[in-house]
């Protein structure tokens, strides 16, 4: 979850952190700021090892605390590499809202507002900002092998249980820590709220990590110089989105050693660091933070599954690591049949879960069409590989025109400028056609690398109204071939072999008063 940042802005005064919030909008991970809450310190039990779980493989050691929502709470070297790195726990340890943990995003916006806080629906794995931990419903250890199945807390409101499961598997693997992740939403608000970036996960580190590491250039797998932020002191805060072209970050020390976060196909992040001092042990409450970020629909009854890999070592090993996987396609391949595949909408809805075959998108009937989009999670093309796009797609609505716009993958929004827009005809008919989007004309497109892409109405026309609903996006006539280029929300999948099967238990939920 999103430190609050109460810590590190002591010297803000309310004003300057209500503008804060204004910039960075409510549907994005916001920074947890209050102007009148103090995050409560950890009790002191927490600081013991009754709590405190792990695994170790003779290079590094992991853990998860049950005082701590069941969260990774400690990972560490276990060989100083000729004094080049600590092996004290590098995990940020002083309240319940650092670890390496999952955080939540959803609607409505103003959930958690009588509290004093501004986050909407924001329930953690670790706990709350009062210092209720997560109730942790099951923990299973075996050799190489730790599972947890959480409640998550509501961060802004005193211990109220979120109406979701969280739940981690973890092994090592050498210098690796593997984790599959599993989300269940069983919110009794039905309503389907607007995507908001998700925490899956966020990595809080002591300050010693305090180089924040990512590659954001145009040739990306090529070993091309990677980007480097950190913190320059006096200063005391750094915060934001970045949007990586290799799908990962690290945090190291002076020495170039540390974690890489890795999360398959995902290219839109955060990094921040909070304090000017640039060490401090687990319980400091300076650190530096890096998440994976990606806008998520949360709906009431979603199953959401994913894996992501810590990589424990030197940047160069994590770079390394990362180039064994297989790169995204440079196709922009989607085929909707069970799940959205990371797309999500801006004043609109769908149909909701299951997705069967289509997505079925009711478009509202605003003051103005700017907000009006179909949006692609953030990725990375090049447009010159995808000249002509083809769009299975049936259209009920009230314009005879749909805008198709990009934004650049170095660019932070989508600008909608004419040069990355191209209007296409749409037949009103109710019926599935193949929509042909020839880009071969456009240069903007052709010499540039693509982030994201997007559907909507022509701003400059008639009010739109009425539904889509779309098969598949895809640079082949007849659609994709092969499976889509990001798969999200996935069926349950079954248990690996080593992994421990693990029966529902049915849980309750009671709203703070």
């Amino acid at each position: 979850m999103i430190l609050p940042f109460f810590w590190t802005l002591l010297r803000l005064t309310y004003s300057t952190v209500f503008a804060v919030i204004l910039i960075i909008g409510g549907v994005n991970a916001q920074p947890r700021i209050s102007a009148t809450h103090t995050p409560s310190a950890p009790p002191l039990l927490r600081r013991g090892a009754d709590g405190l779980h792990t695994i170790e493989n003779g290079q590094i050691k992991v853990g998860v605390n049950t005082n701590y929502g069941g969260a990774i709470t400690y990972l560490a070297f276990l060989d100083s590499h000729g004094g080049k790195v600590s092996t004290a726990n590098m995990v940020n340890n002083p309240d319940l809202g650092r670890q390496i943990q999952i955080a939540l995003y959803s609607g409505p916006i103003d959930y958690s507002d009588r509290w004093g806080w501004h986050l909407g629906w924001d329930p953690i794995q670790a706990g709350d900002t009062y210092g209720n931990s997560s109730e942790v419903v099951v923990l299973e250890e075996k050799p190489n092998l730790l599972y947890v199945k959480t409640i998550p807390k509501q961060f802004g409101i005193p211990n109220e249980p979120g109406e979701a499961t969280i739940e981690h598997w973890i092994h090592l693997e050498g210098n690796l820590v593997k984790v599959h992740a599993k989300v269940v939403m069983l919110r009794s608000d039905k309503n389907q709220y607007e995507a908001r970036q998700q925490e899956f996960p966020c990595a809080y580190l002591n300050g010693d990590y305090h180089n924040m590491w990512f590659y954001k250039g145009s040739e990306p797998y090529t070993n091309d110089k990677l980007s480097l932020e950190h913190i320059q002191p006096p200063s005391t805060m750094l915060f934001g989105d970045v949007y990586p072209t290799e799908p990962w970050m690290a945090s190291t020390n002076d020495n170039g050693y540390g974690m890489g976060l890795y999360v398959k196909d995902n290219y839109e992040w955060k990094r921040g660091y909070f304090g000017s001092d640039l060490s401090g042990d687990e319980y400091s409450t300076v650190a530096s933070y890096i998440a994976a970020a990606n806008r998520v629909v949360l709906d009431h009854n979603l199953v959401y599954e994913w894996d992501y890999e810590l990589i424990v070592g030197h940047l160069d090993e994590i770079r390394s690591h990362i180039y064994t996987k297989t790169p995204i396609s440079s196709l922009i391949n989607y085929r909707f049949d069970t799940s959205r595949r990371g797309w999500y909408y801006h004043n609109a809805q769908d149909a909701g879960l299951p997705i069967q075959g289509k997505l079925h998108v009711n478009l509202t009937n605003p003051d103005n069409n700017n907000i009006v989009a179909i949006s692609s999670p953030y990725s990375f093309w090049k447009g010159g590989n995808n000249p002509k796009l083809y769009l299975r797609a049936a259209f009920k609505t009230k314009v005879d025109k749909f805008r198709m716009r990009w934004r650049r993958s170095e660019e932070a929004t989508m600008l909608g400028t004419p040069d990355r827009q191209l209007d296409f005809s749409i037949i009103n008919d109710g019926q599935f056609h193949t929509y042909e989007i020839d880009l071969s004309q456009n240069a903007d497109w052709l010499k540039n690398n693509i982030g994201q892409v997007e559907f909507g109405a022509v701003r400059e026309g008639p009010l739109v109204s009425g539904w889509v609903e779309i098969e598949w996006l895809s640079t082949a006539q007849n659609g994709p071939l092969d499976q889509p280029a990001v798969a999200q929300e996935p069926a349950p999948i079954p248990c690996e072999p080593g992994r421990i099967p693990i029966s529902v238990k049915r849980v309750t939920y009671s709203r703070a008063k």
